[in-house]
């Protein structure tokens, strides 16, 4: 089983730390309606009031995420990343696995073409820094 290194995990969790911002700045923009809402979610939401539920939930959801990437580096700087971050970053790899599905099948071809590649990436990301890690030099 792939185990990657302490260099690969912290820059994949680097990498979550950045790309989670970027998501959660989409949301807020999204929230402005500065992005129509009917090119959101795949183009299912029906209402400004449904997008404003589900872009909140969204910016909760990403800023979740965010607090995990940074508390997996604290971990690995440590030394020692417990099994339940691991945890979290299995049901976050599940969750994009989920998301890119979704995205293949999207009414729109902006979210079919964009979103797809970026949840694709971000779940192998996130399964990256599931495997156990100790750093035995500690």
């Amino acid at each position: 089983m792939w185990n990657p290194s302490r260099k690969i995990r912290i820059i994949a969790s680097r990498m979550l730390t950045v790309l989670f911002s970027l998501t959660m700045i989409f949301h807020v923009v999204a929230l402005f309606q500065i992005i129509p809402y009917q090119y959101l979610w795949g183009g299912r939401l029906s209402s400004l009031e449904e997008m404003y539920v589900m872009e909140t939930v969204s910016l909760l959801v990403n800023g979740f995420f965010l607090w995990s990437s940074i508390r997996y580096l604290q971990y690995i700087n440590q030394g020692l990343v417990p099994i339940w971050i691991r945890l979290v970053f299995s049901f976050i790899g599940f969750i994009f696995l989920l998301n890119t599905i979704g995205n293949l099948v999207a009414f729109t071809n902006l979210e079919t073409l964009l979103a797809t590649p970026v949840t694709a990436f971000l779940s192998v990301i996130s399964f990256s820094l599931v495997p156990k890690y100790e750093n035995k030099t500690s």
